[in-house]
């Protein structure tokens, strides 16, 4: 049985009446609610209910400034007149219990026939977008990146597929032309074409303080599924979400927000990253100094700074804030922030000349990427260890890690990071006076590129040549 309230009922009823042809708003609130005074939000409320009732199938269209359309083909059934007199009400309970008898039916065969296995169904990376918040008011700004971050972190990896973490996620936004708000179908598309993504999750929050409302659309290659969560308490409902999209990655439920920091429920984090992303490093950094004096915990903001340190050339500074970032991280057992400091540590050593000492180092981000079967870092580990070797001339154990970290960027599907390993093989080659082996590798590498539309990945290998 289908939990369905009359007024919705009676919209499912209008619209089926009306089947191929647009009904407005105006229409529904004159023939559902003619009794009452209402707002539009009524309608928008109802609606969704419909087209939650058909998860996996778009049943119901929305006609910018016409209104509201049923898809899917009616049939029209007549039936004698009724012998006796029934009154108005008594009609409109049995039809409504017909309809939901009918609706109850064709969902029950449209899942059967649809019906995809729960377990492990999704291979490669998993990409959650930031939120749009359509809240007003400073109260919620937290939302874009705050809600998507914490979903991130209550989904696991498995050996089958990587969920990305918020700062590559902005990256591939950037990759793929798209903006942190507002993502439209086409930069779905484009997300698509230039990650390894097989799953991506988009939301929107609207609706107001104590009465949320959190619409959702699971993007697969070749489907959606849409949903709509509702809510008094906006943890309550992140916790929902979050247990949404686990299932979809074939988890019982999303791990649990109790250890979750929540280094992104802070606007000042929004606007050093925007700064970030435009390079204005010099205007980013006192944001971020400013968010861990008063947050000293927010791992985000310390690695963050770091990184924006790195840019600044700042090195004696980036060894300050690596000593007191990653003891910390091992207080939190932050497995995520813990293998990027490692890794930036090691980075910080490489830039100082020292191999011997960066190595070590790098084995322990490795390591802390393993235990969390963190594809990307393990990935980028893999790869440092390779040029390190390659720097001390063990250019046959530089070879094996980049292979290495090729097979962990084919787990998350990343064309880019693919495509950069086929070019790192290149450049080996080409140190060893090996002609054939550089023309292969670097056609390879432009051959990914090329069929992934990575134009700027394009334009660093023209530059590439024997």
């Amino acid at each position: 049985m289908i939990a369905i309230r009359p007024k919705t009922c009676q919209l499912l009823l209008l619209l089926l009446e009306n089947a191929g042809k647009p009904v407005s708003k105006q229409n529904i609130l004159e023939t559902v609610w003619a009794d009452s005074v209402v707002a539009e939000q009524v309608v928008f409320q109802s609606i969704n209910e419909l087209r939650q009732i058909f998860t996996n199938k778009e049943v119901i269209k929305t006609i910018p400034k016409q209104g509201y359309m049923w898809l899917p083909d009616v049939s029209t059934i007549s039936t004698s007149e009724p012998k006796h007199k029934t009154n108005r009400h008594t009609i409109t309970v049995i039809i409504c219990s017909l309809v939901i008898a009918f609706v109850s039916v064709l969902y029950y065969f449209y899942l059967k026939h649809n019906e995809q296995p729960k377990q492990n169904t999704v291979a490669g990376s998993v990409v959650i977008l930031p939120t749009q918040n359509q809240i007003e008011g400073n109260d919620h700004s937290w939302v874009r990146l705050g809600l998507m971050d914490q979903v991130i972190q209550r989904l696991p990896n498995n050996q089958a597929h990587g969920v990305l973490q918020t700062d590559y996620v902005l990256e591939v936004l950037e990759r793929a032309g798209a903006p942190l708000s507002h993502v439209k179908p086409e930069h779905i598309r484009q997300i698509f074409i230039v990650s390894g993504a097989e799953l991506i999750v988009s939301s929107k929050l609207s609706g107001s303080p104590h009465d949320y409302q959190l619409s959702y659309i699971l993007h697969y290659k070749n489907t959606q599924q849409k949903g709509v969560l509702f809510g008094r308490d906006i943890q309550a409902v992140i916790d929902e979400f979050s247990d949404k999209v686990a299932k979809q990655l074939g988890e019982e439920s999303a791990l649990q927000a109790n250890n979750y920091h929540a280094d992104f429920n802070h606007e000042m984090l929004g606007v050093a990253i925007d700064l970030k992303l435009e390079d204005n490093h010099l205007a980013a950094k006192p944001l971020l100094e400013s968010i861990i004096a008063h947050d000293p915990e927010n791992l985000t903001a310390q690695r963050l700074l770091i990184n924006t340190l790195f840019e600044l050339k700042d090195y004696p500074t980036v060894k300050k804030h690596l000593m007191l970032a990653i003891p910390l991280a091992q207080k939190l057992n932050d497995k995520n922030e813990l293998s990027r400091l490692h890794y930036l540590n090691a980075i910080h050593a490489i830039i100082e000349g020292d191999d011997e000492l960066a190595k070590p180092r790098v084995e322990q981000a490795l390591k802390v990427a393993r235990s969390n079967n963190d594809w990307l870092f393990m990935a980028y580990s893999k790869d440092l260890l390779a040029r390190i070797a390659q720097h001390q001339g063990q250019y046959a154990l530089a070879k094996t890690y980049y292979l290495e970290a090729k097979k962990h960027h084919q787990v998350l599907r990343c064309p880019v990071g693919e495509s950069s390993v086929w070019a790192s093989l290149a450049l080996l080659a080409k140190k060893q006076n090996k002609l054939d082996e550089f023309n292969a590798a670097l056609s390879k590498a432009k051959q990914i590129a090329k069929s992934r539309a990575l134009t700027n990945q394009l334009k660093y290998l023209n530059t590439l040549n024997y």
